[in-house]
């Protein structure tokens, strides 16, 4: 876990220090610069920012100004996860990186698992097509390098060789359909032998990109970790994250950082080296990437645009009608939750279903409801799973998601009296599913999201099924076959959680 003083550290842009003994550089100036940007998620546009008091910021046109007005030499690298959570950015499947990014002078880029969503054939295309190559240490399809990528990178920033490694974890295509000849072997041992390689070239910088992503449980291997397994990595840029904030960690003499998400900003650090050519420094700087500091490149600015247009002119077809507006609830109870649950319940003809109220990010409009309604309502590509409960494990999951602040189970086919005042644990009194009274030995088929599934938001328990399985069908898949079909969705009426003293 990184400490909320390093953070903060960070985020005064002092340096985190990996080979001098003191903290402060002996040169103004660092010699040169990596730029490193992950986690874009679809978001490559500039926007009024709420976490910078709306000022527009970030975007692929910003960062592009951004870099010509830098005046030391740098390398720019990308580390995946490009377009899950827009529209934008998931129509295209992930093509709009190659189009609108293609003037950037980036160096190399990784993908992630969630750059698998469409399958090796569709990602295969898109690295096959990329302008600037992938970096794949530990992928191969049919037993070779995929078509424009390579094992490994020796670049230069000015006068300085830099050494670029990048992998991917072994999860990225568990559970995954359509994966062809794709195959991701052993991190540690693909690390090893490629730090040794770019040793051996004379790189006087060693960087590793690194899709690990969060882990789920304490044995998966991390950044941290493979820092401690492997000398000789100088700096670790992480990402698959998903987090907005920029994070920065130190493990021995490797620097761990991320640099936030959605493009708001890019990960800056700076590299001192001494006469000798020997890196002595690297200092981290979470760069806002502000409108009115940088301006904008005009070309890409358009090309955004044109993207952004034609992805609106999709979505602003029809999905279908409601009868009036569905609001949402953080903190109890929805209309919208319960008909967004009842959906997914229906669907998977399931006996209950169970949704977290704080993916339902928008609420959805009385009359014609549009695609892009969906996706703003539901903006993630996750997937329902089916699980095999027993009626006792249900219990236990649905009362620890009572503690869950500003996250309340949103659910179908059940009713729940409970006290939200008694104590953690006893405040569910009484639970019916489908008008019978919930039996703690019986096995119920409960359809959730794989997010749900994996411990989404605090809802933990749903992991204690006795089976369960991915359909690989996204939620927002089943919102639209909710409301197909011509005729008006009706609005569900509350009292599926009754509270009781």
């Amino acid at each position: 876990m990184i400490s909320r003083a390093v953070r903060f550290l960070c985020f005064l842009c002092l340096p985190i220090c990996l080979f001098g003994s003191a903290c402060a550089p002996k040169q103004e100036l660092p010699s040169a610069y990596l730029f490193f940007t992950s986690d874009i998620e679809g978001v490559f546009w500039a926007r009024p920012e709420p976490r910078y008091g709306n000022e527009v910021t970030g975007g692929l046109s910003v960062l592009k100004a951004f870099l010509e007005k830098q005046t030391l030499p740098y390398v720019l690298l990308e580390g995946g996860n490009w377009y899950a959570q827009t529209p934008e950015g998931t129509l295209s499947q992930g093509e709009y990186f190659n189009t609108a990014a293609a003037s950037l002078p980036y160096a190399g880029r990784l993908f992630t698992d969630k750059d698998l969503a469409y399958g090796w054939g569709s990602l295969s295309q898109i690295i096959k097509k990329s302008p600037f190559p992938f970096i794949l240490s530990n992928v191969t399809s049919g037993g070779k390098t995929p078509a424009g990528a390579q094992p490994w990178l020796l670049t230069k920033a000015g006068a300085y060789h830099i050494g670029v490694l990048a992998i991917v974890g072994r999860q990225a295509v568990q559970g995954k359909r359509r994966m062809g000849g794709l195959r991701i072997s052993d991190e540690i041992t693909a690390v090893r032998n490629t730090v040794q390689i770019l040793q051996e070239k004379g790189a006087q910088v060693i960087v590793l990109i690194s899709a690990l992503g969060a882990a789920d449980d304490k044995d998966a291997l991390t950044d941290a970790r493979l820092a401690e397994e492997v000398p000789g990595i100088d700096i670790i840029l992480s990402s698959n994250l998903g987090r907005e904030a920029a994070e920065v960690e130190k493990v021995g003499r490797t620097l761990i950082v991320y640099p936030g998400a959605k493009l708001d900003g890019v990960g800056q650090i700076g590299l001192f080296f001494d006469k000798n050519g020997k890196l002595t420094d690297a200092v981290f700087k979470d760069q806002v990437l502000y409108r009115r500091d940088f301006g904008e490149d005009p070309a890409v600015a358009e090309e955004v645009a044109a993207i952004r247009r034609s992805a609106r002119a999709q979505m602003d077809r029809p999905a279908g009608k409601l009868a009036q507006k569905l609001t949402g609830n953080l903190e109890g109870e929805s209309a919208l939750g319960d008909w967004a649950a009842d959906c997914v319940r229906k669907w998977a003809k399931a006996d209950a279903a169970v949704l977290n109220a704080d993916s339902l990010r928008a609420d959805l409009p009385a009359g014609t409801v549009t695609q892009y309604d969906l996706y703003e309502l539901y903006p993630y590509a996750d997937h329902i799973t089916f699980l095999d409960m027993k009626g006792a494990a249900l219990r236990n999951a649905l009362e620890e998601g009572l503690n869950v602040p500003h996250n309340f189970a949103q659910i179908s086919g059940l009713r729940a009296d409970y006290n939200p005042d008694a104590p953690a644990g006893k405040r569910i009194r009484y639970i019916t599913i489908n008008g019978a009274p919930l039996s703690s030995t019986a096995v119920y088929r409960v359809a959730v999201t794989d997010h749900m599934l994996a411990g989404g938001a605090g809802h933990d328990g749903f992991i204690d099924s006795l089976e369960f399985k991915n359909t690989q069908v996204e939620m927002r898949t089943v919102l639209r076959l909710c409301l197909s079909g011509g005729k008006e969705a009706s609005v569900p009426a509350l009292g599926r959680w009754r509270v009781v003293k």
